[in-house]
């Protein structure tokens, strides 16, 4: 089923680290039951079960749409204080990438996700993009422009890889979702600012081998410079 998060739920989610850029991966009872479901979270408002018809309740969004699914679904109630993270190794895949795809669409083969990555300072001039398929990015706080802690984005030079070899995001960053990416929201890091640098790894049917980046802390206030539509 697809259901929308109460907002002690969203705040809880905000809370938490992401699994992945947009998406968190998480465990959670049911209210008036002991034991645990699984589900995957989208912007902090979306919940889905995942289980076996999760592939048939994402395809479900991207044909009715987010903002519809959203207003029409109803509310999931779970008990908040049983709300946890998936471990990420539990989702990946054992898959390998295609010569193609590492040749031609400049994927990489080899390497830890971010997370598992040595912590480094920014150098206050890289620039990173967070890719969304929402234009309200949860994990953005528009008021400090800055990102919250636990969010994930990728380097300007891998996203322009994606757009410039007509790569699909949805793979190279493995979504669950499949919904259309829409928006770029462009970071610069201050100098003070610490990140993990690391490679995708494949999930959800998806190959992964795109660049992906951690800041476990978030960043510092006015990182956040703009939003452009995907691929301008």
């Amino acid at each position: 089923m697809i259901f929308k998060a109460y907002p002690s739920d969203q705040r809880r989610f905000l809370s938490l680290p992401e699994t992945g850029m947009g998406y968190q991966v998480i465990e959670a009872a049911r209210y008036g039951k002991a034991s645990k479901d699984r589900f995957v979270v989208f912007n902090s408002e979306l919940i889905i079960d995942l289980d076996t018809r999760f592939s048939d309740f994402r395809r479900q969004i991207i044909v009715e749409g987010y903002s519809r699914i959203s207003a029409k679904s109803e509310s999931l109630a779970i008990e908040t204080g049983t709300i946890s993270l998936v471990p990420r190794k539990e989702i990946t895949e054992s898959r390998i990438l295609t010569e193609s795809k590492k040749k031609e669409k400049r994927r990489h083969p080899d390497g830890k996700g971010a997370a598992d990555s040595p912590e480094e300072p920014a150098n206050g001039e890289e620039i990173f993009v967070r890719l969304s398929a929402y234009a309200n990015d949860k994990r953005i706080d528009f008021e400090k422009k800055k990102l919250i802690p636990g969010t994930y984005a990728t380097t300007k030079s891998d996203y322009r890889d994606c757009v410039d070899l007509n790569d699909d995001p949805i793979d190279r960053y493995t979504l669950p979702n499949d919904e259309k990416i829409k928006w770029a929201f462009y970071i610069r890091p201050k100098r003070n600012d610490v990140l993990q640098r690391g490679v995708v790894q494949p999930a959800f049917g998806h190959d992964g081998g795109g660049i992906e980046i951690y800041f476990e802390k978030g960043t510092s206030e006015n990182t956040y410079l703009f939003t452009s539509d995907y691929g301008k």
